[in-house]
C-alpha cells in the first residue's frame, strides 16, 4: 500500500508550481552570490590569491552547491589541484553535500579574419575558443 504523499492532500493553490519561474531563478542567483561571498571570506590570503587568478563561484546544482573553478591556464590549474583540500575543507563549512569542479581551459583561438559560407566559397570553420569553460 503506497503511503499518501501530503501534497496530494493540498488544494490547487497551494501546490509548488509545475516549472520554476522568474523568482525561482533570481532567489537561487542570490543564494549562489551570497555562498560565494561566504566562502570567499572563510578562504585564507593563499588561497584567495590563487583563486583571484581564476573565474570562479558557488553555483547550485540539483540542490547541491558546487564550487566551479575555471583555470586560465595549467601552471594555475596545477596550483589549484594543489589546494584541493584546503578548498573541500572549507566548502564544507557551507554544505556537506557540496561538490568541487575544476577545469582548465586552453588560450582562446583568435576568431578567422574571414567565415564566409557560399556556394562558390569553401565553408570554413570559425572557432572563438579552444575549450569550454564556466562564466560567472
Amino acid at each position: 500500500m503506497a503511503i499518501p504523499s501530503p501534497l496530494n492532500q493540498l488544494p490547487p493553490d497551494d501546490l509548488p508550481p509545475a516549472q520554476p519561474g522568474g523568482e525561482d531563478f533570481l532567489l537561487r542567483r542570490q543564494l549562489d552570490l551570497s555562498l560565494t561571498g561566504r566562502f570567499q571570506a572563510y578562504c585564507d590570503p593563499p588561497t584567495q590569491a590563487i583563486l583571484s587568478r581564476c573565474d570562479w563561484s558557488i553555483k547550485t546544482i540539483a540542490q547541491v552547491a558546487t564550487l566551479v573553478i575555471v583555470c586560465p591556464n595549467r601552471a594555475t590549474n596545477w596550483q589549484v589541484l594543489n589546494q584541493v583540500i584546503p578548498l573541500g575543507s572549507e566548502l564544507a563549512k557551507l554544505s556537506q553535500a557540496a561538490k568541487l569542479r575544476i577545469y582548465a581551459t586552453l588560450r582562446p583561438l583568435q576568431p578567422e579574419k574571414s567565415c564566409a559560407i557560399g556556394a562558390s566559397q569553401k565553408i570554413k570553420r570559425c572557432p572563438v575558443f579552444a575549450g569550454g569553460g564556466v562564466s560567472s
